[in-house]
């Protein structure tokens, strides 16, 4: 369910402004390539020393001695502990927010319900403070939360959001968009109608069919990589958790019971995953849960000590050809058991 999102994000602000744009799937090249460098980075609601892909490129930017790293965090996460400064942030307790889901078609108001914990605050907070001692003078900046989410919900071009605006979340804490206009007579394409030859994917430079593309070349490893999530973390969200650690039990790698026999590996063993960007350690997980030929992972685990459980040191950095996202699950690994 859309909301004004031009409203929160502002692109108009940095029209006729000199400013550079990375990837944020590249962290790691532009920490350690681009010239001139990268001299500050501020890390909010992120924990890319975990969750990025090529994670030892980007562990290595963040180890620059030239680099001026603040975090804002709830905790101190494995980005936090490379910091110069790390700055308390607020949890969702403590500030007030709206959620939308991509599963269900609720919109809902969050409250807080203690007051803010010492000097933390809300990413919202900090940016009020950042642009006031940066002089930035637009108004804008300047904004509450209450008027930031009365601008979000302001947004007549979604006509679902009819009868939802911050006073009736106030109200009613959770409301559901109207799907009862959804039409179908006219979609959002040129032509209005489903479209199996698309006309702005040719003029994107995309097949305007769909066609069968081979995956990117990466290694002549012979496993597919696959890290997937888990039931227990959200990204690396809880697994610094002990409850969550628990009911996962342990990092494993999820391999086919053909390829754990050619390879002399049982169910339970420790074996190391590598390739030319990296290498972790995980607990085999044997069975037919998986094809031959691939090999999956389960959730983003914190680092411990003793332990190497970081799969995104195995991940590449190239970019989807459409859109720009992360091609996570396009690597080649090799797996061996560790004696």
């Amino acid at each position: 369910m859309a909301y004004n999102t031009k409203a929160l994000q502002r692109p108009d602000l940095l029209e006729n402004k000199k400013t550079r744009t990375f990837n944020m799937n590249q962290l790691g090249r532009a920490l350690l390539e681009t010239d001139p460098p990268v001299h500050s980075l501020f890390v909010y609601s992120c924990n890319p020393a975990v969750v990025t892909p090529e994670n030892n490129k980007v562990r290595a930017g963040l180890k620059r001695d030239d680099l001026f790293t603040v975090v804002h965090d709830l905790f101190l996460t494995e980005t936090a502990q490379y910091a110069d400064i790390v700055l308390p942030a607020q949890s969702s307790f403590e500030q007030s927010d709206f959620y939308t889901s991509y599963w269900h078609h609720y919109i809902h108001l969050q409250q807080p319900v203690i007051e803010p914990y010492g000097e933390s605050k809300s990413n919202m907070d900090v940016f009020r403070l950042l642009a006031k001692a940066l002089d930035f003078d637009d108004e804008s900046l300047k904004d509450s939360d209450e008027e930031l989410m009365r601008q979000a919900l302001n947004f007549s071009e979604n006509p679902f959001l009819n009868g939802i605006h911050f006073d009736s979340l106030v109200k009613h804490t959770y409301l559901k968009a109207d799907r009862t206009k959804f039409r179908l007579d006219h979609l959002n394409t040129p032509s209005g109608k489903i479209e199996l030859y698309s006309e702005r994917m040719l003029k994107d430079g995309f097949p305007a069919l769909p066609t069968y593309t081979p995956l990117n070349p990466d290694s002549d490893f012979p496993f597919l990589f696959v890290p997937g999530p888990n039931h227990n973390f959200l990204n690396s969200t809880f697994s610094n958790n002990e409850k969550h650690i628990k009911l996962e039990k342990e990092a494993k790698l999820h391999l086919n019971q053909q390829d754990a026999q050619h390879l002399g590996i049982k169910d339970g063993e420790l074996v190391r995953v590598f390739n030319a960007r990296g290498d972790c350690e995980l607990t085999a997980s044997v069975g037919e849960n998986v094809l031959p030929g691939v090999v999956v992972t389960q959730g983003l685990w914190a680092d411990m000590p003793g332990k190497k459980q970081t799969v995104n040191a195995l991940t590449p950095d190239r970019l989807a050809d459409m859109g720009g996202g992360a091609t996570f699950f396009s690597g080649r690994v090799n797996v061996e058991k560790i004696h």
